[in-house]
């Protein structure tokens, strides 16, 4: 079974299907954190008054945002963990405590400093995904499918 390469915005990012390498993992993963960047940069921009804070709109927006550009990334986290012949149950918890300091946050994202609990939560998501991204794939074919390096 040979590998075929991703084409295409929606394959590289927003399949949840096949196996994903560790180099292409971390060239996706450092594309959508500049492409948000770049969005909240704007959406800061065009939204903080002169005091440098956000409206409720502006909040909203930016916890909008942010909760939709884990999307990609669960994606890619799922890849990966098939890459290592794992299921997709570490990306579901990943994902879900990125999501808890983003949905939850009282105030203005800009002015107001995270709980401990956010913090743990970002430390934690943050290790599952470094583990996702340092740990090796399968060698040869896996159950989902064929090797990407080959």
């Amino acid at each position: 079974m040979a590998h075929v390469k991703d084409k295409g915005i929606f394959e590289n990012f927003f399949r949840r299907d096949g196996r994903l390498n560790r180099w292409r993992y971390f060239k996706r993963n450092i594309a959508v954190a500049l492409l948000s960047i770049m969005i909240l940069l704007v959406i800061i921009i065009l939204d903080v008054n002169a005091l440098g804070h956000l409206s409720g709109f502006g909040n909203n927006v930016v916890k909008l945002f942010s909760a939709a550009a884990q999307i990609p990334l669960f994606c890619l986290m799922v890849r990966r963990l098939h890459d290592m012949n794992k299921t997709e149950t570490l990306a579901y918890v990943a994902i879900g405590l990125g999501l808890v300091p983003i949905i939850f946050r009282d105030g203005d994202f800009l002015v107001t400093e995270p709980s401990n609990l956010e913090n743990l939560f970002n430390i934690v998501s943050g290790f599952i995904s470094l583990y996702i991204m340092l740990c090796p794939g399968t060698h040869g074919d896996n159950q989902y499918g064929s090797d990407p390096l080959e």
